[in-house]
């Protein structure tokens, strides 16, 4: 009677295992970036829910947002609003020339990519995504007009 497998059979099942990881893998890379990239966005849409509220409350204006710290450069770095283990603290930028637009931009501490939310009149326009072109797709930015966004009007 035979006991035990053979070294073919073991070699067999293990080369059926690599080929098996080989193939998972990159998918199961992909899906926690999608998991960390939500966090990303839920920060973005935290803070824009919040100054798009000043906005109405300063008489449709984000000049004075009151949400933030003003830094050396004219930008705003946001409160104690968001959870950012994964990205940077989301930054609001002031656009020149408008008293109805802004933006907040957070990074992905590891640089891999730049998530930035455009406001507009009060409301949250879109998400965009720059850097590594290839994480931005996987995240589930569309491409329009050559850039990654994630559309929300």
């Amino acid at each position: 009677m035979k006991q035990g497998f053979t070294l073919i059979e073991l070699l067999i099942v293990m080369v059926i295992v690599g080929i098996l990881a080989t193939v998972s893998l990159p998918k199961y890379y992909a899906s926690m970036e999608r998991g960390r990239a939500t966090e990303g966005i839920a920060n973005l849409r935290a803070a824009s829910d919040i100054i798009n509220a000043r906005y109405v409350i300063n008489g449709n204006s984000y000049t004075h947002v009151g949400v933030a710290t003003a830094t050396s450069n004219g930008s705003f770095v946001a409160g104690d609003f968001t959870k950012n283990q994964y990205f940077t603290a989301p930054k609001l930028t002031l656009i020149p020339g408008t008293s109805g637009s802004a933006t907040i931009t957070l990074s992905r501490t590891d640089g891999s990519y730049t998530l930035k939310a455009y406001n507009s009149g009060g409301d949250l326009q879109y998400i965009e995504c720059s850097g590594d072109t290839a994480l931005c797709q996987n995240i589930g930015m569309e491409l329009s007009n050559g850039k990654y966004q994630m559309k929300f009007n």
